[in-house]
């Protein structure tokens, strides 16, 4: 039983290990990006990868609120008002 509970606790730390390097790959994503949708879904990718590391910690309230308030409500908004906008042709 303590090879299983070992094994079980390695592949949760290999898990959050390649969630941590996925938020750094969509905050690379977010920030430095051209285009305005592509950032916000590096945004959005950043957001989730949180929620679970969140989930995963047993914050699970926490996790929640950030996948329905932010992946769900501000993401949302931000490409409404990307989308309404008037683009500038250069």
């Amino acid at each position: 039983m303590v090879e299983g509970g070992c094994k079980s606790r390695m592949n949760i730390e290999a898990l959050e290990v390649s969630l941590l390097i996925s938020l750094i790959i969509f905050s690379i994503i977010a920030v430095e990006s051209e285009s305005l949708i592509r950032a916000v879904f590096g945004l959005l990718g950043f957001i989730i990868s949180l929620s679970i590391i969140f989930i995963l910690l047993y914050a699970l309230h926490v996790g929640l609120m950030l996948l329905l308030i932010y992946a769900g409500g501000a993401i949302a908004l931000l490409m409404l008002v990307i989308m309404m906008t008037n683009r500038r042709e250069e």
